[in-house]
């Protein structure tokens, strides 16, 4: 796969797939898989283009999204691609969408074939869908695949619907949908201790993931390439703390002892365990916490 983090003109004719990809879930998953089927079957440089930061990031827009811009970049690079291009949005944010069509498309990724799920939007003020681009395929000369949409769980599969279940705290539902745990990364930092006080030291982790579920849950803790069942709460500590004071991510690995403050680490939500609670003494909470653990066993099997 050749990456460029900037457009420039592909040495021959492509078969091309835009989007954001936030989450990389099952419907973008379909969407590549058929880029890069066509791309092969009609001798075809694969194409996918993608933007950074996410176009309602850069509109100012309120979102929290599924992935970074870097989990954005890793899920793509695992693809089958002969080309990726991970843009700044500025780039192209104020291009109409014939423009965008004409300059972009045709001249600088001489596109043959383009591969869209049946909502794609693009140009400037998303004034392009398929009723802008079908007349100008026909005049230009390329071709459109249009992918339906996958439907899972009795609803079409996309990265606004599972956003809204991550905000609930369903990370099991929204896993289906993901075809993949949701996940986040992280750096371990020093905390207050009062996990280890309470017979269950957990690691805090620093994250700039944008959505962290509130509760108790089942997770999956990636350290140097190693898993390790573990159970996460995500919340305030309002028993402790000022209920004012931002979201912690605090990681228990049952039998874990090692010193690992400044390492990276990825975290997959398996299950929900339960909501928060407030505890009006540390014994309650730590007798909680040893049926959370304990469920760890039951979910796992």
């Amino acid at each position: 796969m050749r990456f460029r983090s900037r457009l420039e003109r592909v040495p021959g004719p492509s078969a091309v797939a835009i989007g954001n990809f936030d989450g990389f879930h099952a419907g973008h998953r379909r969407i590549v898989g058929i880029l890069v089927e066509n791309a092969r079957a009609q001798g075809l440089a694969a194409v996918v283009l993608a933007f950074h930061p996410h176009p309602r990031v850069f509109f100012g827009q309120s979102i929290r999204l599924i992935s970074t811009d870097a989990q954005r970049l890793e899920a793509l690079k695992r693809q089958e691609l002969d080309h990726l291009f991970f843009i700044d949005f500025a780039a192209v944010a104020d291009l109409a969408a014939a423009d965008f069509v004409r300059d972009i498309l045709l001249d600088t990724l001489r596109l043959k074939l383009l591969v869209v799920g049946d909502d794609f939007r693009f140009g400037r003020g998303r004034e392009g869908d398929l009723n802008v681009l079908e007349p100008l395929a026909a005049a230009r000369g390329f071709a459109i695949v249009r992918v339906p949409a996958v439907e899972i769980d009795g609803g079409r599969v996309t990265s606004s619907r599972i956003r809204k279940l991550l905000e609930a705290g369903a990370v099991g539902e929204a896993g289906r949908l993901l075809e993949k745990p949701y996940f986040i990364d992280g750096i371990v930092e020093r905390g207050a201790g009062r996990g280890r006080e309470l017979g269950f030291p957990t690691m805090n982790i620093a994250s700039r993931n944008a959505i962290l579920p509130g509760g108790v849950f089942h997770t999956e803790l990636d350290l140097a390439g190693r898993r390790y069942v573990s159970a996460t709460f995500i919340g305030r500590a309002p028993a402790f703390t000022d209920p004012r004071q931002p979201l912690r991510v605090e990681t228990h690995v049952p039998g874990f002892r090692g010193l690992v403050y400044g390492k990276k680490v990825r975290l997959h939500f398996i299950d929900k365990i339960r909501e928060e609670k407030k505890f009006t003494d540390p014994g309650a909470l730590a007798e909680q916490i040893g049926r959370d653990v304990a469920s760890l066993g039951h979910l796992t099997k």
